[in-house]
């Protein structure tokens, strides 16, 4: 299934004002979940992996996902819940399909649909601009208007592809830091190039290059370069180390190439910006 064939049938969505049994229970879903916790904190548990609820945060869980809740429900709290298919194609089925335990569930009950791809995992994020829509979209649904099925299921897939683009947004930002962090501990190597980064990393390096670039306003190797370029800055100012040493230090292949691209970085030469600097604090 394509995102764009994303047309979601809700089959159940209420606000809950309390714990609603859930505490502590394990239970497996046979359809689409979206939960959106307020004034709520603890943390669910979902296929062996822990993550930590507060106050507007929204978990997606596709079906047959595993999940446990341990979370406080203070009296001003409340969660929207809703239960839906990512299409139409079994609209004929309008009642929720429930959720089982490790013990009962029949994984022949799961429909038979593919998901998207962006829509495959579950999805825990704090999303406080998803309060107001999907109060919107379970109004629809439980008062039950013309076309309440279609302004709802609209509603939803707008919340949905909000997930969607934030999860997204932090896998790239997660990404970026990994990236760097591992430029920060390697620099030194004159082995490292964009090729050997992105192999690391299973990216292209073209594509982590535009990733890095959306994050640090810098390419891929320009980043590097900025990178080894301030470690010779400090080798310069705080060592007696001379040019060639420095260079390899810093991770250039030859003192003749720092060269090149400290005189392109800096406008000066590596011996001309450590005289200048010394002078300058003295």
């Amino acid at each position: 299934m394509q995102l764009s064939d994303l047309n979601p049938h809700i089959r159940y969505a209420r606000i809950h004002q309390n714990a609603l049994g859930i505490k502590g229970k394990t239970s497996i879903c046979y359809d689409c979940r979206l939960f959106f916790f307020q004034n709520i904190s603890g943390k669910i548990v979902i296929n062996d992996q822990s993550y930590e609820i507060t106050n507007n945060t929204a978990v997606f869980l596709p079906p047959e996902s595993h999940y446990q809740f341990h979370i406080t429900f203070p009296k001003n709290a409340s969660t929207i819940i809703l239960d839906f298919d990512m299409t139409n194609e079994n609209a004929h089925l309008v009642a929720s399909l429930g959720t089982a335990t490790e013990e009962t569930f029949d994984s022949s009950l799961v429909l038979p649909y593919s998901l998207p791809a962006e829509l495959a995992n579950p999805i825990i994020l704090v999303l406080p601009q998803l309060s107001r829509m999907l109060s919107q979209c379970t109004d629809h649904f439980l008062y039950r208007n013309p076309f309440y099925r279609e302004s709802s299921s609209a509603v939803l897939k707008l919340c949905l592809l909000e997930l969607i683009h934030q999860n997204a947004a932090l896998g790239r930002a997660q990404i970026c830091d990994d990236v760097l962090s591992y430029i920060h501990d390697h620099f030194s190597e004159t082995t490292l190039t964009n090729k050997s980064i992105a192999t690391h990393f299973n990216y292209h390096p073209d594509h982590l290059s535009n990733l890095i670039r959306q994050e640090t306003g810098r390419s891929l190797h320009q980043y590097l370069m900025f990178y080894r370029i301030q470690v010779a800055k400090n080798y310069l100012l705080t060592t007696q180390y001379d040019i060639s040493e420095i260079a390899w230090r810093s991770g250039f292949c030859t003192p003749a190439y720092f060269i090149k691209i400290f005189r392109r970085s800096t406008g000066m030469t590596p011996r001309a910006y450590r005289v200048h600097r010394i002078h300058t604090e003295i």
